[in-house]
């Protein structure tokens, strides 16, 4: 079975980056997929997310053959439009890293070990709180969840060694929540999760790109059988 691991941005380097942190799954191979030049290097806002599913939507269609894969992982922290669109166009499992990292941590979260996303830059802080009462269909962020927290770093900066002070002085921010489950919120802290995990051992980090992949494997094999 075959997997599209899609970059909806146009940076080559989060495509390496996401090569990287995917892990083989028995059964499965991946293929993967970055947005076109007409794509955002970045996805900053709710903006940015429409252009990004418009040129990857034009892309993707192009070619049947990219219409014929047995499920498919969009690749940005967001409630990114180009799930649903992607949904329409194809009758095997879509998934966000968004909801895949949302699903896993429901199986944990209580008041007591709560779950934070830490983000990329700001502007990301509104949007994906608002996402997470789109997802909980709720006027308030659950109780077992904290407010989303920004790094305050550049997506295409995650990762620069010179920034993880900064990162690390976030993540205790949320463990003062009383966050104990740490989601990461974006593709471009992907691989950064055993860094973290070796600063803080009793945290739980959740690379969304991993579980998505997991998750979406999962789904794939339960409709094949």
């Amino acid at each position: 079975m075959k997997l599209l691991i899609i970059n909806p941005n146009s940076s080559q380097s989060i495509t390496d980056n996401l090569k990287n942190v995917v892990r083989p799954i028995p059964g499965f191979e991946f293929d993967f997929f970055t947005g076109p030049p007409s794509a955002p290097s970045s996805i900053n806002n709710s903006h940015d997310g429409k252009v990004s599913a418009k040129a990857c939507l034009e892309k993707l269609k192009s070619d049947s053959a990219y219409l014929k894969y047995d499920g498919y992982l969009v690749c940005c922290y967001s409630d990114h439009p180009l799930v649903g669109e992607l949904r329409k166009l194809v009758s095997v499992p879509v998934m966000g890293i968004f909801q895949a990292s949302l699903l896993y941590s429901l199986n944990y979260a209580t008041e007591a070990t709560k779950v934070g996303i830490l983000t990329s830059n700001k502007s990301w802080e509104q949007i994906l709180d608002n996402s997470l009462l789109d997802f909980f269909d709720s006027k308030n962020i659950p109780k077992f969840m904290t407010p989303t927290l920004a790094a305050d770093v550049d997506v295409l900066k995650l990762t620069d060694p010179e920034n993880y002070a900064k990162i690390k002085k976030k993540i205790g921010v949320l463990i003062a929540q009383n966050a104990k489950i740490i989601l990461l919120g974006c593709a471009g802290l992907s691989s950064l999760d055993r860094k973290f995990k070796e600063d803080f051992p009793d945290i739980e980090f959740v690379d969304s790109v991993k579980i998505g992949v997991e998750l979406l494997a999962a789904h794939v094999r339960f409709a094949s059988n």
